[in-house]
């Protein structure tokens, strides 16, 4: 009998390393695809300054995989943390350059051997991801703000700002209550479920219920670690300055002045648009929108791709490099333990 369960679990174990290592050549052939505008931007660089943002990027994932130790706590998983901060790194670099999902393969296949369960790992990958795209989106309507009071705008641009600040906070404001109110939780999923079905004529109900406990669960879980979270938020918040604080010293490196306002307006709408992006690597979307919105405040679209070329190759591309080492040991690890 347990013959048989060991050879049920091995094509399983196997399937999973293959499709891992897909990901990680998913990220080998987007890096492979920009190399032409790698090479540009790298020999544009001051090196000064580069090395100060590549600082920040480093502080980025060090608060990155430090924020995924604290949550898996939250959640009640005692793997050692030296591991777990490898395991976070590495899954942030796939999850920054490929998807969230590829993160969530990557951790799913190395903890559950270590005794975390689904339940664990998806709960605390959801959560946290939730809480840095709420930080992303909060800085919105704040850096909207700034920018009001202290760029020159036309009063129709002012009114328009206005109104977008608006609608974000009420967005913000209600994707936060649902998120922590169970009943309404459980209300939305339940419309979502039947408008899926009226639409696709397709049950997602079980999948949608999982998600709802393990969205429940987390939240208990935080109430009973309100200390844990409070670190939590300090280092979400603390991982999101840092990249924004590295990429406003690419544009540095590159001699484009950029208001600070304006950079972080930018920088969150084009997070945001890498959110709902189906593109893998959101290859050219960031860059885009980033650009696109300092060309707004005048800064040329030219030096603002640029700008946005040279964060995506210190935030994206030099990581994944670093990374491959530790998902080499990683790999073997689990080739290892594989029954």
């Amino acid at each position: 009998m347990v013959e048989t369960e060991q050879r049920k679990r091995q094509p399983y174990s196997k399937l999973t390393i293959i499709s891992v290592a897909l990901m990680i050549l998913v990220g080998a052939i987007i890096i492979f695809f920009d190399r032409n505008q790698v090479s540009q931007v790298w020999g544009k660089a001051e090196w000064n300054y580069l090395g100060i943002a590549m600082g920040f990027i480093a502080l980025s994932y060090l608060l990155e995989s430090i924020s995924m130790v604290v949550m898996l706590r939250i959640f009640s998983v005692k793997i050692n943390k030296y591991y777990l901060m490898r395991v976070g790194f590495v899954s942030s670099v796939l999850s920054n350059l490929i998807a969230l999902p590829a993160a969530l393969a990557l951790r799913s296949l190395v903890l559950e051997r270590h005794g975390a369960t689904q339940s664990q790992i998806i709960g605390s990958t959801l959560l946290l991801a939730y809480f840095k795209n709420l930080v992303f989106f909060i800085l919105i309507p704040v850096s909207l703000i700034y920018v009001i009071f202290t760029y020159p705008l036309v009063f129709g641009g002012v009114a328009v700002m206005v109104l977008i600040i608006g609608v974000l906070i009420v967005a913000i404001t209600v994707a936060t209550v649902i998120t922590f109110n169970e009943r309404l939780r459980t209300f939305v999923l339940r419309v979502i479920v039947r408008f899926w079905h009226f639409v696709t004529h397709k049950n997602i109900e079980p999948a949608l219920n999982n998600f709802g406990m393990t969205v429940t669960q987390g939240m208990k879980e935080l109430r009973k670690n309100r200390k844990m979270g409070f670190i939590l938020i300090a280092l979400v918040t603390g991982d999101v300055a840092a990249m924004i604080t590295g990429l406003y010293f690419c544009f540095q490196a590159l001699g484009v002045p950029v208001h600070l306002g304006v950079l972080i307006t930018g920088f969150n709408f084009g997070i945001t648009l890498t959110v709902i992006s189906f593109i893998p690597g959101d290859l050219g979307v960031q860059e885009a929108s980033i650009a696109g919105i300092l060309a707004i405040f005048g800064v040329p679209f030219s030096q603002g791709v640029l700008g946005a070329m040279l964060f995506r190759v210190i935030y994206y591309f030099v990581p994944f490099v670093f990374s491959l080492g530790f998902y080499w040991s990683l790999l073997k690890e689990v080739r290892t333990k594989t029954p």
